[in-house]
């Protein structure tokens, strides 16, 4: 079947261009990826998956490996964008190259749990660490904190726009500093990396499997699955092929420094029996580093951090249910400009519902799943060849060699992590199934009424 979902239809239009002069430039597409990155999941992983592998060894293996995979992902999410340098994510990349049922497959994943669930695992997050600065009446709801970081995030993105991305900018380069600041802080504490501290941190192992291994690296994963973040909004970046690409890259690469880095620390400062299971791991870091002063100030950092993560995904966000309703997949009112500040309140709803009926834990296995699965299909059409005559692209724009090696290895790792981590814990499993589940019923309806679109799009 020919696609009935054509993108083209309205992203294409000028509306959706920018200008070499007006639209995002490098450094706020970098500081977008850094943020969608750095937001909420380095600040409660390793506590998890120090409880599942008792060693802190294997822990930073899982946040090399995490590291490694990102880097081929963001590798290849550049190829994708020198092909077809517009926004919409992998909605966009599997309709035009795949099918179109399979990029609705993909909006609904990005919809649901790449930024509802992303911004309300953000919010939680914001919340936990939250606690420990602002004291609350017993009255009000355990969920308060984070419903007002939704509600906020919310309204700066329906009022302020552009504005919002600037101060974004501002606001990551703050948390840099701070996390650097932090991190040499903390060495100067526990010693640098190549010296020898004389703290035995090590546990014996309980019972540490392949399957545990692999479900770190998922959490892991997680953390760093903000490295497309720029493509989101690609058809509003100045000269997208070239600077998008260089953004996803520069991005992830200090992403995972600094990960690698805070991670270390924050294992290194405390024995592992304290640090184990914790939800809030960088404050017990930060308490056992310099007591309750560092403890405020790395709260206080993170609330920030993640506050400014969920403001990020909110924004780009948007513009997935906006290319998707172009497209006649979604509603018409969230068409165009107007469609994008609607499309803010509905993805702040959702999130709104799941942090009232999930938990960290079970969002960070779910998503880091539902997405790494999600990311590898789309970065697996670098491999096909065929699309729709008037989406070809020339010859400069196809993948090379170098694309596409990074392209197997970042497919063939999140395959397998994602069966590993399924075979060890197949109830996480059941978000993807249900996301599934529902656009099997949802597209009947969702692709007439997309051929109806396109056809009545032709007219005009």
């Amino acid at each position: 079947m020919k696609s009935s979902c054509s993108v083209d239809s309205n992203t294409s239009s000028s509306s959706n261009k920018s200008s070499p002069t007006e639209g995002f430039g490098l450094t706020t597409l970098t500081a977008l990826v850094i943020t969608g990155m750095i937001g909420s999941g380095v600040f409660v992983t390793s506590g998890f998956a120090l409880e599942s592998l008792g060693s802190r060894v294997f822990v930073l293996a899982a946040w090399f490996v995490g590291g490694l995979v990102a880097l081929c992902g963001a590798v290849a999410y550049g190829g994708l964008v020198r092909r077809l340098p517009k926004s919409g994510g992998e909605y966009l990349y599997l309709s035009r190259w795949l099918h179109p049922f399979c990029g609705f497959l993909a909006g609904l994943v990005s919809l649901t749990a790449g930024f509802s669930g992303g911004i309300a695992f953000a919010a939680m997050t914001c919340q936990e660490y939250a606690k420990g600065i602002l004291a609350l009446p017993a009255w009000m709801p355990s969920q308060t904190i984070a419903t007002v970081v939704l509600i906020l995030c919310c309204l700066i993105h329906v009022e302020a726009g552009r504005v919002a991305a600037r101060i974004n900018t501002t606001i990551v380069l703050l948390k840099i500093l701070t996390l650097l600041c932090l991190i040499v802080f903390g060495y100067s504490v526990v010693g640098w990396p190549l010296e020898a501290t004389g703290k035995p941190m090590d546990v014996p192992l309980p019972n540490a499997t392949i399957g545990g291994f692999a479900m770190a690296v998922v959490w892991v994963m997680f953390s760093y699955t903000g490295f497309n973040e720029a493509i989101y909004v690609a058809s509003e970046a100045r000269v997208g092929r070239r600077t998008v690409p260089l953004a996803l890259l520069v991005g992830t690469l200090i992403t995972t420094f600094l990960y690698f880095a805070i991670n270390d620390v924050f294992l290194r400062s405390a024995p592992i029996a304290d640090l184990a299971g914790q939800s809030q791991v960088a404050a017990v870091a930060a308490a056992a580093l310099g007591g309750e002063t560092a403890e405020w100030w790395m709260r206080f950092v993170i609330v920030l951090s993640t506050l400014s993560a969920a403001a990020g995904m909110t924004m780009a966000g948007s513009r997935v249910a906006t290319a998707m309703a172009d497209d006649g997949l979604l509603p018409r009112w969230l068409q165009g400009q107007a469609g994008r500040s609607r499309a803010v309140v509905l993805q702040t709803s959702l999130a709104l519902i799941l942090v009232y009926v999930s938990t960290l834990r079970d969002l960070l296995g779910a998503l880091g799943v539902t997405l790494s699965l999600c990311s590898a299909l789309t970065v697996g059409t670098l491999f096909l060849s065929k699309t729709q005559a008037r989406d070809k692209p020339d010859e400069s724009t196809q993948p090379s060699r170098f694309v596409l090696a990074a392209a197997a290895m970042y497919c063939g790792a999140t395959l397998l992590f994602a069966t590993l981590y399924g075979w060890h814990d197949p109830w996480q499993c059941g978000g993807i199934l249900a996301i599934f589940a529902l656009a099997v019923v949802l597209w009947p309806c969702v692709s007439s009424s997309a051929l109806s679109h396109a056809n009545h799009s032709q007219y005009d």
